[in-house]
């Protein structure tokens, strides 16, 4: 039988979103705030989820994209948030439409 992943808490999800912001690692921050979008949005905190949809937004578009090799998602997961096989602009503003029109 296979052990559930822990439950990482909103909280934790914000302190290594803001490490890898000071570490200026753009695409760990970008899965990061990726990963609070989803789940803030899941529990109601529109808002909140606003704000780190448009900052993965930001973040996205600022990463390198002219190969698969630079949107090729190298983990499956952040925060128990499964992450895009191919993680870009494109699939950030697609997959958190509800939240950057709203913006």
């Amino acid at each position: 039988m296979f052990d559930e992943a822990p439950v990482v808490t909103i909280g934790e999800l914000r302190k290594q979103y803001d490490e890898e912001r000071f570490y200026q690692d753009d695409r760990a921050a970008a899965e990061y705030a990726y990963a609070l979008a989803v789940r803030l949005r899941e529990l109601g905190e529109t808002d909140e989820a606003r704000k780190y949809a448009r900052e993965c937004l930001q973040l996205a578009e600022a990463l390198p994209s002219r190969s698969l090799d630079d949107v090729a998602s190298t983990r499956q997961d952040v925060g128990g948030v499964p992450l895009p096989d191919h993680f870009h602009d494109g699939v950030v503003r697609a997959r958190l439409a509800d939240l950057l029109e709203a913006a």
